[in-house]
């Protein structure tokens, strides 16, 4: 028999017949796209839901999943290679997506909590969940609750951005790991980086005036961040926390050049975001726009662009394209790295390009000879699947 279950609480399931139903919702999450096309998070959402069915909830600690699910060696270094704390980051993102899209349906909740990769399930409040978990093992029941947990997920994901644009950030490391070759110019940069991240559409939307409500300046496009912008900063303050820098985060039209002047600066977002515009118009792969098309145009290859039609229906786009580039800039007098799609999917596949170590050892093996002491730009590719950014392609690239 199974338990007494309270709904809207979370549920540690002691049965075989509990513990079925959480493996049915595990395996109904891992059939979905989100999952189903990789190896890497399906692989630890298994073992650390398993584990804590079977009561191994110690085991649960980043070295012994580092050890147990990617085969790394007893004393990997950790720092180093981040391999579960980024794929933890993937998993919870993807399951945020997953639960999003099912809305309504599904009585029972798997999370992977921040911080933590011991998981938890959530027995989700409707009047349908008791009996249908009451009933047996059988199949979860009808799926009802839509739309519940996007919405604090992206809440949590913007107000940490827009908490960021006010606050310094510093997190010691705890052993100093080598940087990467595409970061090591940022890092080594003494102060606090600068991350700008697009939020303006001036070609579009008046700005606000002194007449404008509060609602509407709350509710308006302005100061607000998309959930792929977010992301994309969680990915690349991921990096910046991991080597102890210090780092700001700004609002591309509150960032002036003297925010930028001789410090490492990380641009978010292209059309959006005036100084990425600036900044990339001189490099050989940059950002256009010809009415409805938006494009990355080649300038070695004038024939040649990368597009995305803006005023196609949002359900029609397929492939998105971004921009990730390291240089030198002569009017900021520092380091800057550009991470822009020509819409959000680009933008959030591009951070993972610049950030995921799987992308950073494909970077190593495939950009040109001597890439990590010059200025370089990539532009990757991603598919659009189900409404959502999928893994990025390296298309071409180049150094000078």
């Amino acid at each position: 028999m199974l338990q007494t279950l309270h709904t809207g609480a979370y549920w540690t399931p002691t049965s075989t017949e509990e513990r079925q139903l959480v493996a049915q919702e595990l395996e109904a999450i891992l059939s979905n796209p989100h999952f189903r096309g990789s190896k890497r998070y399906p692989a630890l959402l298994r073992h650390v839901v398993y584990a804590a069915l079977d009561g191994r909830i110690g085991d649960l600690k980043e070295r012994t999943l580092g050890i147990e699910v990617f085969g790394r060696a007893p004393d990997y270094d950790t720092s180093a290679d981040p391999v579960v704390r980024f794929s933890a980051s993937e998993v919870r993102k993807r399951l945020a997506q997953y639960y999003h899209e099912q809305g309504d349906s599904t009585e029972l909740q798997i999370e992977l909590p921040l911080g933590s990769y011991v998981p938890q399930f959530l027995l989700r409040s409707c009047d349908a969940a008791p009996r249908s978990l009451m009933a047996g093992p059988g199949r979860l029941g009808a799926r009802r609750l839509r739309r519940l947990i996007l919405a604090p997920i992206s809440i949590l994901f913007v107000l940490g951005a827009m908490y960021a644009a006010y606050s310094w950030h510093r997190v010691p490391p705890q052993v100093e790991a080598a940087p990467d070759p595409l970061w090591a110019p940022l890092l080594e940069v003494p102060g606090q980086a600068m991350m700008v991240v697009g939020t303006s559409h001036p070609d579009k939307v008046p700005m606000a005036s002194e007449r404008t409500s509060f609602n509407d300046f709350m509710t308006g496009p302005y100061h607000h961040v998309s959930l792929a912008s977010a992301v994309a900063l969680t990915h690349l303050a991921a990096v910046l926390r991991l080597h102890g820098n210090l780092y700001q985060v700004k609002e591309d039209d509150e960032t002036s050049l003297a925010d930028l002047r001789s410090r490492a600066a990380i641009l978010v977002g292209s059309m959006n975001n005036a100084w990425t515009l600036r900044l990339t118009s001189s490099l050989r792969f940059h950002f256009t726009r010809d009415g409805r098309l938006v494009h990355i145009r080649d300038t070695q290859n004038p024939g040649a662009a990368w597009t995305v039609d803006f005023a196609q229906p949002y359900d029609a786009v397929h492939t998105d394209y971004g921009i990730v580039a390291r240089f030198r800039d002569p009017i900021t007098e520092g380091p800057v790295m550009v991470v822009a799609g020509l819409g959000t999917y680009g933008t959030q596949a591009a951070s993972e390009f610049a950030t995921l170590p799987l992308y950073l050892e494909q970077m190593k093996k495939t950009a040109p000879a001597g890439w990590q002491s010059k200025n370089v730009e990539f532009v990757i590719k991603t598919d659009v699947i189900g409404g959502k950014a999928g893994p990025p392609e390296l298309m071409t690239a180049a150094v000078w």
